[in-house]
C-alpha cells in the first residue's frame, strides 16, 4: 500500500468503523462529524489523480436521478478537475443500449449506474466489467456495488396523526378511525415499488388479508408513488404508502411547512442501486478513480445527499434515514419481485377492484 493510500485509510478510519460485514460510522463519530467535515473524506492518491487527469475526461451512464448524476459529474470535476460527461437513462433502456454495444464491439460509458442487478452480473460473467477497488464498502462484490438504497415504509400527514398516534405496524393502518383516509400507490408503478406489497403478501401476519381490511375500509388506489406523497401532504390521506421517503422530501423542500413526514414500519423493503466499471473503458484511470471517490464518503454524501436516498455507508449527513435492519425483509429482492410481479398486480387489483 502507498503512503498516500494509507493516509486515506486512516483518515477514512477516523469517520468509519470496518467490520466484514458493514462499514457504518460509529455513534461518537457520527455526532462529531459534520458534512464539510466528511465532503473532505476522499481519495488522494495522487499517482492515480494525475493518471485520470491525464486522460481527459469520462462518460458515465446512470439510471439514477438527473439530479444526482450531475450531482456526481458536478461533485467529482470540483474534486480533482476533471469532467463528466453523463447520460441519464431508464433501466431497461439503459441495459438495451449497454447490450447493443457489447455486440458492437465496446461499452461506450466508463462507468454505469444501474439498478438492473441481473443484467449487471450478466456482464460481469460475459467478461466486459473491470474490477472495482477494494475499498471495504457494504456489500461490495469483485465487479459490483451497491452506491444507494431507497427504503420503503409510510408517509404520514402530521395534521391528521398526531405524534402519540404515528403508527409503528402496517397493522395500524387498519383502525376504522382512518377509513377513507388511506392511499395506496398501484404496484403498477413497477417492480422495485411492488416490493413492499410482494413482502407483506408472503407475510403471515399480513396476507391477502390485511389488504382486503384495507380495501373494506376504502383506501384509494393512485396511479404513481408522487401523487401518494401530495395527497398525504394535501390531507386528502392520512397515511399513504408504498411511501417512497424522498418523494416527502421533494415536497418539503418546496414547502418546508408541509405536514408530511416518512416512517419504516414493522416491514421494510428496499431497492438498490449500484456501479460498475466498464472493462474497456477508454479512459480507465479516471474510471477508477470515480469508483473510488463513489465509495468515500465524500462521493455517498454527494450521491445521496439532499434526501436522495440513504446511503450503505449509514446515516451521513443529508441522506435519508436507513431503518434498523431488522425490519428490512431481505429475502424479496428485486429478482423474485420480478418474478412475482404479474402475480402481485392481479392481485392487488383483484382485492382493489
Amino acid at each position: 500500500m502507498t503512503r498516500s493510500k494509507c493516509r486515506w485509510h486512516e483518515r477514512l478510519g477516523a469517520l468509519m468503523l470496518v467490520t466484514a460485514a458493514a462499514v457504518t460510522l460509529s455513534g461518537e463519530a457520527m455526532a462529531q462529524a459534520t458534512a464539510q467535515q466528511i465532503a473532505q473524506q476522499y481519495p488522494k492518491d495522487q499517482k492515480l489523480i494525475a493518471a485520470a487527469k491525464a486522460e481527459g475526461s469520462m462518460i458515465l451512464y446512470g439510471s439514477a436521478s438527473i439530479v444526482a448524476l450531475k450531482a456526481d459529474a458536478d461533485g467529482f470535476e470540483k474534486t480533482y478537475g476533471i469532467p463528466v460527461k453523463y447520460s441519464m437513462m431508464a433501466s431497461a433502456a439503459q441495459t438495451a443500449r449497454v447490450d447493443q454495444e457489447i455486440r458492437a464491439g465496446r461499452i461506450s460509458a466508463d462507468v454505469i449506474i444501474s439498478a438492473d442487478r441481473p443484467s449487471l452480473y450478466r456482464w460481469a460473467a460475459d467478461g466486459q466489467l473491470a474490477k472495482l477497488p477494494d475499498m471495504k464498502f457494504p456489500q461490495q462484490s469483485e465487479y459490483i456495488v451497491p452506491i444507494q438504497t431507497i427504503y420503503q415504509g409510510v408517509l404520514i400527514n402530521t395534521d391528521l396523526v398526531p405524534k402519540n398516534q404515528m403508527p409503528r405496524k402496517w397493522s395500524d393502518l387498519v383502525n376504522p378511525k382512518y377509513a377513507g383516509k388511506i392511499v395506496v400507490g398501484s404496484p403498477r408503478v413497477g417492480t422495485a415499488y411492488a416490493m413492499l406489497y410482494l413482502a407483506m403478501l408472503t407475510d403471515p401476519n399480513y396476507g391477502e388479508a390485511y389488504f382486503e381490511k384495507l380495501a373494506a375500509q376504502r383506501a384509494r388506489v393512485v396511479r404513481n408513488n408522487p401523487m401518494v406523497a401530495q395527497l398525504t401532504a394535501s390531507g386528502e390521506a392520512a397515511m399513504g404508502f408504498n411511501g417512497i421517503p424522498y418523494d416527502a422530501n421533494n415536497i418539503l423542500a418546496t414547502n418546508p411547512k408541509a405536514p408530511v413526514t416518512y416512517a419504516y414500519l414493522d416491514i421494510v423493503t428496499s431497492a438498490s442501486t449500484y456501479m460498475v466499471v466498464n472493462g474497456k473503458a477508454q479512459h480507465p484511470n479516471i474510471a477508477r478513480l470515480f469508483a473510488s471517490w463513489i465509495m468515500s464518503p465524500a462521493g455517498q454524501l454527494t450521491h445521496n445527499g439532499d434526501g436522495r436516498a440513504s446511503s450503505p455507508l449509514g446515516n451521513l449527513p443529508g441522506t435519508l434515514t436507513a431503518p434498523e435492519q431488522k425490519m428490512v425483509r431481505r429475502d424479496i429482492t428485486i429478482e423474485k419481485s420480478s418474478g412475482e410481479y404479474q402475480k402481485t398486480i392481479e392481485t392487488m387489483e383483484r382485492i382493489f377492484k
